[in-house]
């Protein structure tokens, strides 16, 4: 019963059910058959297992972190939701000791605001939280100028603390360059805007 349990804890992360799925009458008829003696859990039941879940996940990266990678760079980025709540995402991308690139989400949350303090408070946190500080190489965001404060205040903090930088940290600060792309084409656009309209037209 253990195993079916966590099955459907795992069935309901991998293809993004509902909690509530299980509660569903087809559902728990097809495990009557399949599984008689599983006492069949509630929607409240299977969150609960669904976090320990990622409880026991995160441990387990926490520790492949620590012994299997010399250097970890991160990329986060911030976004307003229709409903006007800042969120943030960091993700840690490494090669391990057997040569294998990774990517990693490391934490995904809500945030105050937009601004450069937040943002190195939050990504400062996130990073101390799962022990990379020391690792870090490199930050790559947009190029908003928040992002420029976030990785000032981080580079700070961090010597501060002595965390080993590369040059000091010089180079911590990295630009996207899809964001830069991004920028240079709307800018040709605007040049070449008049004409496009006419070639459409």
């Amino acid at each position: 019963p253990h195993e079916a349990r966590e099955s459907i804890a795992k069935m309901i992360i991998i293809d993004e059910l509902p909690f509530r799925f299980v509660e569903n009458v087809g559902f728990r008829l097809m495990m009557s058959v399949c599984c008689p003696s599983l006492n069949m859990p509630s929607r409240i039941t299977i969150a609960r297992d669904i976090y320990q879940i990622y409880v026991d996940e995160r441990v387990k990266l926490k520790e492949y972190l620590l012994h299997s990678c010399q250097r970890v760079c991160v990329t986060t980025d911030t976004w307003t939701s229709l409903q006007r709540i800042n969120y943030m995402v960091v993700t840690a991308h490494f090669i391990d000791n057997d040569w294998k690139l990774h990517k990693k989400i490391l934490n995904f949350c809500a945030i105050s605001s937009h601004k450069g303090d937040d943002i190195a408070l939050v990504l400062g946190k996130c990073l101390e939280d799962w022990g990379l500080a020391p690792k870090l190489y490199t930050i790559t965001v947009d190029n908003a100028g928040s992002n420029s404060t976030a990785c000032n205040a981080l580079i700070s903090e961090f010597q501060r603390h002595g965390h080993f930088l590369f040059s000091g940290g010089e180079f911590l600060h990295v630009r996207c360059v899809a964001h830069i792309l991004n920028l240079v084409v709307w800018d040709g656009l605007k040049v070449v805007g008049k004409s496009v309209k006419r070639v459409r037209a």
